[in-house]
């Protein structure tokens, strides 16, 4: 049994060396700001969630023997919880988090759980729910699972925790009103969690979780730095019936269930904060494993703006990259990495003909437009794309069948990362791609290939940050390249000409 401590012990060193290795990232090419976040972040050295327990659950501390062994199990008879207004997606600690049923599924030192083998003879338990931290029937101190890895069984799970004081009030009877500390953005989480988990399709689900990112980059994306009167950016503003906007009002609107959560539970704080907490919540829960959490670029204290006439200008049209600099180049003082980043985050949500014109997924199909990974770049880089309604306002790019009733997508703002596409757009993106009948997949000029940017074009910088996403060559599942330019890229954006704001803290 010490040997088994002993080597579970060393696998949770082990990993714990590769993160922090892993954390070591080359920002050379980055401008000050991000900079300046990286000092921030080593000064605080905050842990993604930092964990509720202390050491002295040794004696329950078994990770690599089996809690289901019977001369382990203990049936325990658990009183009623004192927590008020758990909804599951937290777990109480007072009856061992054995009510949490939320979605997560890596444990405390960064091992992925494995799927319940035994949910027919713990019943009620959330065990068929999927490979997620549970703790039927209370048999260990707190949520746990098996996982996969050769040398440990299983794990502890830091769960979001539930108490008197998160539950119901999110811990706002003991901080200033407007305050986000580290209670109330794991609340946030929690709540945007069960909003995602309460709709019932993915095409919704999909619309939601990429409507509420949506929302925050179009709130950043009105910035001008050369404005010094008006320079807009993250402020809570936007002009909802504005075509720019189109789609953005079934996210926010007094029946919406985002709208309703903030106005029930966090009316004092921001919009703007709101809005960039909620949108970090979404980029957390889709992400891989939940591998990309920005809580250490979360700064707090924008002020609310009721009126932003002329913001939905400044906003970039699809017609192509020369909107794209304009906006995140020259207005916002970003980089051609940080922009490919940025419309990287098109890999969650869908186009909808009712709302924008332009119908469709940017990824295969509803249920992968709900992960936010790296997928969008391989679409863009793989696929043979050929456009779609040439010569009207709407016109875009699609691939495959053309009158699927679910069809895949691609703007000109993203093929213009990779294909010069400004002066034709008759072209094909891959003429040598074929289907098995032998047709080519491109649907229309597939004799005619889209041309891609010389090594001395202004944009081969975007071609080069499309390739770097990719992770190498195909397939692999390196997501690091992307998740690490995303940090840098949200962070500059939601935080630009903001000097006033704070970072996250325990208590404030």
């Amino acid at each position: 049994m010490a040997r088994h401590s002993i080597l579970g012990a060393a696998m949770i060193l082990a990993w714990s060396l590769l993160s922090l290795a892993h954390a070591q990232l080359d920002y050379e090419s980055d401008v000050d700001s991000s900079k300046s976040m990286l000092i921030r972040r080593n000064d605080k050295k905050t842990s993604t969630r930092k964990s509720q327990f202390s050491s002295t659950e040794q004696d329950e501390d078994m990770r690599s023997l089996d809690p289901f062994r019977k001369s382990k199990v203990v049936i325990r008879k658990l009183q009623s919880s004192s927590c008020s207004g758990n909804n599951m997606m937290c777990g109480c600690n007072d009856i061992r988090q054995t009510d949490y049923r939320g979605r997560f599924s890596v444990t405390q030192s960064g091992f992925q759980c494995k799927e319940w083998s035994m949910a027919s003879n713990y019943p009620n338990q959330g065990l068929d729910d999927g490979p997620y931290c549970r703790n039927p029937n209370g048999i260990a101190s707190r949520a746990w699972c098996f996982v996969e890895n050769a040398n440990v069984l299983w794990d502890y799970c830091d769960v979001p925790v539930c108490s008197a004081e998160t539950s119901s009030s999110a811990g706002t009877s003991d901080i200033t009103p407007g305050c986000i500390n580290t209670a109330r953005y794991d609340a946030i989480y929690t709540d945007i969690e069960a909003i995602k988990n309460s709709i019932g399709n993915d095409v919704d689900r999909s619309h939601f979780l990429g409507g509420i990112v949506r929302m925050v980059a179009h709130d950043f994306m009105d910035y001008d730095a050369s404005n010094k009167r008006k320079p807009l950016g993250q402020d809570g503003c936007l002009i909802f019936d504005s075509p720019m906007n189109v789609g953005l009002n079934s996210i926010w609107c007094d029946s919406c269930p985002l709208k309703q959560l903030y106005e029930t539970k966090y009316s004092d704080l921001s919009r703007a904060d709101f809005w960039v907490a909620a949108g970090n919540a979404v980029i957390y829960l889709t992400s891989v494993n939940n591998e990309l959490d920005l809580r250490n670029t979360y700064y707090w204290g924008r002020n609310t703006v009721d009126s932003c006439p002329g913001s939905d200008a400044r906003l970039p049209t699809t017609a192509g990259c020369q909107s794209v600099e304009g906006v995140f180049l020259d207005r916002m003082g970003l980089t051609w990495k940080d922009a490919v980043a940025l419309l990287g985050a098109h890999t969650l949500g869908r186009g909808s003909s009712q709302f924008s014109g332009h119908h469709g997924t940017w990824v295969p199909n509803d249920k992968e437009a709900q992960v936010f990974d790296k997928k969008y770049f391989e679409e863009l880089f793989r696929r043979a794309w050929s456009p779609r309604g040439l010569g009207t306002p709407d016109q875009d790019w699609t691939t495959g069948n053309p009158n699927s009733s679910s069809p895949k997508m691609m703007l000109n703002t993203d093929m213009c990362l990779l294909f010069d596409i400004d002066t034709n757009k008759k072209c094909c993106s891959r003429t040598s791609m074929f289907k098995p009948n032998g047709r080519n997949r491109c649907e229309s000029y597939e004799n005619v290939e889209c041309s891609m940017y010389s090594q001395d074009h202004p944009r081969i910088e975007a071609t080069n940050a499309v390739k770097n996403f990719l992770g190498g060559s195909a397939p692999n599942s390196n997501n690091a390249p992307f998740y690490r330019a995303f940090t840098i890229a949200w962070f500059k954006a939601t935080t630009n000409g903001l000097n006033d704001i704070k970072p996250l803290a325990e208590t404030c």
